[in-house]
């Protein structure tokens, strides 16, 4: 099993050379069913809501987008597909970005199409991750070294050629990032505050780990308190057990992303959190509140920032899976939809009233 903190530390010595970073070549690798997303080999973009699967939000007044309709679950939802389990697919970053900037008079829309770049390693090793193995594996051959520079031109450089496009956000990726290379993050957001400062910058982490964040701590303060830096999270299953399974780690581990994400607050970030819609079989609502509850402990507001996200069988995600099963980490046969309808359904409303539960993720406060 992986001890996440000593990996962080191997990963390093390959991520970071000579002020660049390691970023995985994600062209032609299996991590998307086809390649259209694909930029230049090394960086990729998500239409985090696609106008044409969700032509109702893109077409809706202003003070629509920002009330209750386009919250929680479909009509039966159930019946659909996992994507389209959930009226928004995501809600961030699109809507931390226009919140953070102009509040409730900010359009998300102007945020839903996002420049990625994937940094080439990750210390969990998760059954159902869409990124292939070589891509996490901090292999150079599989990646190229890029300067936070070098980065952000080829981001000006799409903005340039797409200018009837609108890309407004740059998101720092993996792999993982912040808990192995927070340098990444100081020297990215440094480049943008000077060459594109209306830029929002989406930061995943795995939580895995604090080390390397604390030896950064200051400098970090400075960038999560700028209102164009936004942190999301991802917590790995509801409790030790199912996140050992998920990851590969040892369940020991487990209560570290609470940790990290108390830290991750304490220094200022506006964190969000994503919880994988991934549940094994026994006592479901039992765990999923005991999780509730474990959040609250870091902030009483944490779990209404949580969006759960369906998990897709992108090419190299089946291969995960199937290779993981062989060792004895299956997927859970528990459907998402039933996650969804336990966490929206049955016990968020135990925690939180109708009032709360209808507030976006960004207008949370934290």
């Amino acid at each position: 099993m992986i001890n996440p903190e000593k990996s962080a530390g191997i990963l390093r010595k390959t991520l970071i050379k000579n002020n660049k970073y390691l970023i995985a070549q994600v062209g032609g690798q299996g991590q998307e069913r086809r390649d259209r997303k694909i930029l230049d080999v090394y960086f990729r973009y998500k239409d985090y809501l696609d106008p044409i699967e969700n032509p109702d939000w893109f077409s809706a007044p202003l003070k629509e987008v920002w009330s209750p309709k386009f919250l929680g679950l479909r009509e039966n939802f159930l019946n659909l597909k996992v994507q389209r389990i959930k009226r928004l697919e995501y809600q961030n970053p699109p809507y931390s970005a226009a919140f953070r900037f102009l509040g409730e008079k900010g359009d998300p829309r102007k945020y839903a199409k996002v420049f990625t770049l994937q940094v080439g390693g990750c210390n969990y090793d998760c059954n159902y991750c869409y990124v292939p193995n070589q891509l996490k594996s901090g292999d150079a051959r599989f990646g190229k070294y890029f300067s936070a520079k070098e980065i952000v031109d080829h981001f000006l450089e799409i903005k340039k050629q797409r200018k009837d496009e609108q890309w407004n956000v740059l998101r720092i990726s993996g792999g993982e990032t912040l808990t192995i290379i927070p340098e990444i993050v100081l020297d990215m957001e440094k480049e943008i505050s000077k060459r594109a400062p209306e830029t929002y910058i989406w930061i995943d982490t795995n939580l895995s780990n604090t080390r390397h964040i604390k030896q950064f701590e200051k400098e970090l303060k400075k960038v999560f308190n700028k209102r164009n830096v936004g942190v999301v999270g991802c917590f790995k299953g509801v409790d030790k057990n199912d996140f050992s399974i998920l990851t590969g780690v040892e369940q020991k581990f487990y209560k570290e992303q609470f940790e990290t994400a108390r830290i991750l607050i304490e220094m200022g970030a506006d964190l969000y959190i994503y919880l994988p819609a991934l549940v094994y079989e026994d006592d479901i609502e039992k765990k999923m509140k005991s999780f509730v509850k474990k959040a609250q402990r870091i902030h009483k507001n944490l779990p209404l920032r949580v969006e759960v996200l369906s998990i897709i069988d992108y090419p190299a995600a089946i291969m995960n899976m199937k290779e993981k099963t062989k060792i004895g980490r299956p997927m859970p046969k528990v459907s998402q939809g039933i996650f969804f309808d336990y966490w929206y359904n049955r016990v968020l409303p135990k925690f939180y009233s109708e009032e709360e539960l209808k507030k976006y993720c960004c207008q949370v406060p934290i």
